[in-house]
């Protein structure tokens, strides 16, 4: 497998080859522009002296050869040069040419034309060609001013020779600097990277028993530390997980081992002493096997509300009827408490919603007012519409509820008094009720209102279609 640091050093160091390759050949083209620019200007130079020294004297064009500076053309040198007429007539050649000719290529003298080519000896030159008027000297006004061709060629053997040396130091610089990238790189990139390595590394020895420790934070790259900020955020919110499962397996356990010994004594009872048998046993073991099929029943409900396995059908409601409808079973055990229902819900208010989800819901709200209220209280029931948004409210008096119970209220399992384990209830009616309030697309919250009241509120998010 391709770690980060072998993409990064083989993309460094491609990069950085490729940066001095890219570098290597500006600095040769420009040395090599600049040294043959120099070339040109000392071969212009010369030209322009022969055309200096080129006279027209009666009729003939011809070259003052009294300039010392012209030994170069002589027989051996390393120059050359060839005058002649836009006939064609050769006019004067330099000694060093022998028999042979120059190429003829001209320009102006304001815009000389360059090139290369081979010099008679076979070595390598360059040369430059100018068409220019020959000095009148002495010339009656009525003689024809006559045009020439002056082409001079030095070698450039020497140019050469400096472009290859140059050539060789930058090749051999940027040979070292790439065997020093080749170098230097990988570890720069161990160095630097190793803030990665110790993160990794962390994080191998974390496990589900070690979901306390955390990443450490200071002293890593910016990158890093919110990498490692963002890891502890989610360690964080798995050992708040793992912790609720194993309360919530815990729990499950104590909830079972109360109606399984019953069951167990019962059955023990009916074993030892089957003359002895209460007339009501069969009641008894029934009304346990009921709360324990109910209790796994909301546990698989749960599991598929949290899978987000719950099937939803949604169909217009109207409100009024249907809180009538939920609150009418329980109305014999408010009277038993001494209870008061008040409904609150006017006959206009619909809602788009799963009525099967929407009834458990709501079921589960009443049974839970209508169990914990207070004798003598009074249990409210309000339903209202704003929009195409519906909003359901269970309000009732309450004991012992503190602000800080609040947040437990949706737990599963959780009761204010610990020892009421036996009452009928599972303990899972709220936490049912917010899995089926999230699958329709809705809100359950609690508040308390008032002195000692409590107000379940189930709020439709947005709008469905």
């Amino acid at each position: 497998m391709t770690t980060i640091r072998q993409r990064l050093t083989r993309k460094l160091g491609l990069t950085i080859g490729l940066l001095i390759a890219a570098g290597g050949l500006a600095v040769y083209l420009c040395a090599r522009t600049a040294l043959q620019g120099q070339f040109d200007a000392g071969l212009r130079a010369k030209a322009q002296a022969l055309s200096t020294l080129t006279e027209q004297k009666a009729g003939k064009v011809e070259i003052d050869f009294s300039d010392e500076n012209m030994r170069s053309f002589e027989m051996g040198g390393r120059d050359f040069f060839e005058l002649r007429l836009v006939d064609g007539t050769t006019v004067e050649r330099s000694r060093s040419l022998g028999d042979t000719s120059l190429p003829v290529e001209h320009g102006t003298p304001e815009a000389p034309v360059f090139w290369n080519l081979a010099l008679p000896g076979g070595q390598s030159g360059r040369a430059v060609g100018m068409k220019f008027r020959p000095n009148l000297d002495g010339a009656p006004q009525a003689t024809t001013p006559a045009d020439a061709i002056l082409v001079v060629a030095s070698d450039r053997g020497q140019l050469d020779r400096t472009l290859a040396t140059l050539q060789l130091v930058l090749i051999g610089c940027g040979l070292v600097l790439l065997v020093a990238t080749a170098w230097v790189v990988p570890r720069v990139m161990r160095h630097e990277l190793r803030p990665l390595q110790e993160l990794a590394d962390h994080a191998a020895r974390i496990d589900a028993a070690s979901l306390s420790a955390r990443f450490p934070t200071t002293g890593l790259p910016g990158e890093l530390g919110a990498i490692a900020a963002r890891l502890n955020e989610l360690l964080a919110r798995l050992q708040d997980s793992f912790e609720r499962e194993r309360h919530f397996s815990s729990d499950v356990a104590h909830e079972f081992r109360t109606p399984v010994a019953e069951l167990r004594s019962l059955a023990e009872l009916a074993i030892k002493l089957p003359d002895a048998r209460a007339a009501d046993a069969d009641q008894e073991t029934l009304a346990i096997a009921l709360h324990l099929e109910s209790m796994l029943a909301r546990l698989l409900a749960l599991a598929r509300g949290e899978q987000g396995g719950l099937p939803v059908q949604r169909k217009r409601v109207e409100l009024a009827a249907f809180v009538r409808d939920v609150c009418d079973p329980f109305r014999e055990k408010a009277r038993a408490h001494e209870l008061e229902f008040k409904i609150k819900a006017p006959a206009s208010a619909q809602a788009e919603t799963d009525p099967v989800l929407l009834r458990s819901i709501l079921r589960s709200l009443v049974d839970n007012a209508v169990e914990y209220t207070p004798r003598g209280g009074t249990v409210e029931v309000e339903a209202s519409t704003v929009e195409d948004t519906f909003t359901l409210r269970v309000i009732n008096p309450v004991e012992n509820l503190d602000p800080s119970d609040l947040p437990h209220l949706f737990e599963r399992f959780w009761r204010k008094d610990a020892a009421r384990s036996s009452d009928g209830h599972t303990g899972l009616g709220l936490s049912l009720a917010r899995t089926f309030a999230e699958a329709i697309g809705c809100e359950l919250s609690a508040a308390l209102v008032g002195p000692a009241r409590l107000a379940v509120t189930l709020t439709q998010r947005e709008p469905t279609s």
